[in-house]
C-alpha cells in the first residue's frame, strides 16, 4: 500500500470548516468501501490507513486552533500597554458602521436583498412540503434501491457521533439512517420520511419486530392495528417492520422505492424492502434509536 492519505486529505480539507471535512472522509471512505481492486484484507488496510491520516489532521487542526486563541490572547491581554485595547475599540466602532450601512443596504433592497438565502430557503421548504405520493397496495414497484441515486443506496461511510455502536441514528432532515458501527463508521440507509414523524421526541428503542406486516382495516397509522404475516409485495408496510415504543412511530419497509428521499403520505420512516430485511436482519428489541435534524 502506496497511498498517501496523510498528503492527499491534507490538501483536499485545507481551509474547510468540520462538515465539509467530514463530507471529504465519508467519500474517501465511500471510494474504498466501492473499490473493485482491493480484497477485503486490502480494504480493512486502506480504511485503517485513512483513519491514521484523518486522526493526524484532526489532531493537528486542534493544536493549531490552540496556538491561535494564544496569539489572540496575547494581544488582548498585553501587560501594561493600552494600545492594542485602543485599536481593537476602533476596530469595533468602525465595524458597528458598517454594520449599519450593510443593514441599510440591505432594507432598502427588500425581497431581492435577500437574493440567493431568500430562495434557498423557499427551495428547501418547497421541498419538504412536497409530500411524494405511494403506489396502490398490491402494486409492487420493487424491493432494490438500484434505481436510486447513490447517495440514497446502502453502504457504509463515516460517520462521527456520540450513539454507541449497535445504535441507530434517524437523520429526518437529510433523509438518511445510521445503523452505528465502531471507528467512526455506520451503514447507511436513505430514506422516506412522513409528516406525522418530522417532529416529536429524540430518543426511542425497538419495542417489536414483525415479518411482512399489513395495515387493519382501521387500524391505519396506529401500532396496535398492524397485523404480522399478513402483508406481501405491494403491501404499504413493505417487507419488515420494527416498532419502536411511542405511538405511531415504526421503520418500515414500502412498495415505493422511488418515494425515499422525499416526504411521503403514509407510514412513519420507509427503507426499500432489500435495506428494511438487511437492517432487520442485524438490530435487535432494545436497540436505542435517536432522531437527529
Amino acid at each position: 500500500m502506496d497511498i498517501d492519505y496523510y498528503s492527499l486529505l491534507a490538501r483536499a480539507v485545507a481551509g474547510k470548516d468540520e462538515t465539509a471535512r467530514d463530507n471529504v472522509y465519508r467519500d474517501a471512505f465511500s471510494l474504498i468501501q466501492r473499490s473493485p481492486n482491493f480484497s477485503p484484507e486490502a480494504a480493512a488496510s486502506h480504511v485503517a490507513a485513512l483513519e491514521t491520516a484523518i486522526r493526524r489532521i484532526e489532531d493537528e487542526l486542534v493544536a493549531e486552533g490552540s496556538k491561535h486563541s494564544a496569539d489572540v490572547n496575547a494581544v488582548l491581554l498585553p501587560k501594561a500597554n493600552p494600545r492594542p485595547l485602543i485599536v481593537i475599540a476602533c476596530m469595533a466602532v468602525a465595524f458597528v458602521a458598517l454594520s449599519g450601512l450593510l443593514y441599510g443596504y440591505l432594507a432598502n433592497k427588500g425581497p431581492v436583498g435577500a437574493g440567493m438565502m431568500a430562495s434557498s430557503s423557499k427551495t428547501s421548504q418547497a421541498r419538504e412540503e412536497a409530500v411524494m405520493g405511494d403506489l396502490k397496495t398490491g402494486v409492487d414497484g420493487g424491493s432494490s434501491g438500484e434505481g436510486l441515486p447513490f447517495a440514497l443506496q446502502r453502504q457504509v461511510v463515516f460517520y462521527r457521533t456520540t450513539a454507541p455502536p449497535g445504535s441507530i441514528v434517524i437523520d429526518r432532515e437529510t433523509r438518511f439512517l445510521y445503523l452505528i458501527d465502531s471507528n467512526n463508521s455506520a451503514r447507511r440507509y436513505g430514506i422516506g420520511i412522513a409528516q406525522e414523524c418530522l417532529n416529536g421526541g429524540s430518543f426511542s428503542r425497538i419495542t417489536g419486530k414483525l415479518e411482512w406486516p399489513d395495515w387493519k382495516a382501521a387500524g391505519v397509522d396506529r401500532q396496535d392495528g398492524l397485523l404480522a404475516s399478513a402483508g406481501r409485495p405491494g403491501s404499504l408496510l413493505g417487507a419488515r417492520a420494527l416498532l419502536l415504543d411511542k405511538p405511531g412511530l415504526l421503520i418500515h419497509g414500502t412498495n415505493s422505492p422511488k418515494t425515499i428521499g422525499h416526504l411521503v403520505a403514509s407510514g412513519c420512516i420507509r427503507l426499500v424492502n432489500d435495506d428494511v430485511e438487511d437492517l432487520y436482519r442485524r438490530v435487535s428489541l432494545e436497540t436505542r434509536v435517536v432522531f437527529v435534524g
